[in-house]
């Protein structure tokens, strides 16, 4: 069978599925786009070589951060720019999970979770940080967020990325007093103390908004037992190189939760979702209806404005001179302003800058087309 694109089906069941289902409207607004990716109602372009011979009419990308066809090319300009300000340094990598008893209050608190959840992992690394027996000095700091796991379902978790090392008070480049770089057992039981600390303030403010089959004692018994469960804290092998770090985390803070090439036409009114099982290594798939398909592919919309990467330590904006002192114990230069990745420069890393098929030069940008509006 065929590949589906998540385009085409939206094209086919979106107008049945919105009849039924009430959404948000940035979920929305990334439907909309995605339904009109590459198509005449974003503008185009067309492509010329230096001769002026036409080579094609080409549509603009939506850039939804969840789109599957439009996010190569900022996936590499992402990592352009990560790589000129990482630290060449070995890099550790931590997973921090939600236990699944919290995904009823995550699908209506999105927002304040994802917060608490972020907050949550970088004042812990900060308490292991600062603290003389482990490392004692100011790390960089990574952490990207992501709600899905590889079957779509929801798994909020947050990778973390830190530096073995960091820069002391003294401004010296110092390594972790231990073999590894923080314990695995108290970096687990601070992160769910900071975690439901935070949970249990909220709700004493009426922050959150609750679920219809729960009220706040509810809730609070929740908090209660969930504070004597064991919570999931993943220590990965570290990594050697910087820009291993930044090439693993690209696909995940660009690449969104589905890729091209996951979707199958079924029969009727479902469709097949291909994936790799991370417990068994295997490759298997999931027959879903299409609108049990496209609730699940929503939920992993990121809310607008809020970013699903943020970095703390020496890798924060506001430590770039602390950065730029540690890089240069790195024999690195100092951080480079920002860099913007021209579609010519992608496709000459990638299969070569396409070439005018009438004189074999170049193809250059030529005039931009306007967006298509319907009357």
């Amino acid at each position: 069978m065929a590949n589906y694109s998540l385009q085409k089906l939206l094209r086919e069941h979106l107008s049945g599925f919105l009849k039924n289902h009430k959404i948000p409207v940035y979920q929305h607004r990334a439907l909309q786009k995605v339904l009109c990716c590459r198509t005449a109602v974003l503008g185009g372009h067309i492509q010329r070589c230096s001769a002026g011979h036409l080579n094609g009419v080409w549509y603009n990308s939506c850039k939804n951060r969840t789109c599957p066809q439009c996010q190569s090319l900022p996936g590499e300009q992402w990592l352009l720019n990560a790589q000129s300000v990482l630290i060449n340094c070995s890099h550790h990598h931590i997973v921090f999970t939600l236990p699944s008893e919290l995904h009823c209050l995550w699908k209506y608190n999105r927002q304040l979770l994802s917060d608490i959840l972020f907050s949550a992992v970088n004042e812990t690394l900060k308490v292991f940080s600062n603290d003389q027996r482990y490392l004692g000095a100011k790390p960089g700091i990574m952490l990207a967020q992501h709600t899905w796991g590889r079957d779509l379902s929801l798994h909020p978790h947050i990778h973390a990325l830190i530096t073995h090392g960091g820069l002391s008070d003294e401004g010296k480049w110092v390594l972790p007093k231990k073999k590894t770089l923080f314990p695995y057992k108290p970096v687990r039981q601070v992160y769910q103390g900071k975690f439901l600390a935070s949970l249990k303030k909220a709700l004493k403010e009426n922050a959150i908004n609750l679920p219809p089959d729960k009220d706040s004692v509810h809730v609070s018994n929740l908090i209660n037992y969930l504070g004597r469960r064991y919570w999931h804290v993943y220590f990965a092998e570290r990594y050697d190189h910087a820009r291993g770090v930044a090439k693993y985390l690209s696909r995940y803070v660009k690449g969104g939760p589905l890729s091209r090439h996951q979707l199958t036409r079924g029969t009727g009114n479902t469709v097949i979702f291909k994936y790799r099982s991370h417990k068994t290594g295997k490759h298997e798939s999931l027959s879903l209806d299409v609108n049990d398909f496209i609730l699940r592919w929503l939920q992993h919309v990121p809310a607008p404005g809020k970013p699903t990467i943020r970095y703390g330590g020496l890798y924060s904006s506001a430590c770039r001179q602390l950065l730029n002192i540690a890089r240069k114990q790195h024999s690195q230069r100092e951080v480079s302003d920002r860099e913007v990745l021209r579609w010519q420069a992608y496709m000459a890393g990638r299969d070569g800058v396409p070439l005018c098929s009438q004189c074999g030069h170049p193809l250059e940008r030529a005039e931009r087309l306007p967006r298509y509006r319907v009357a």
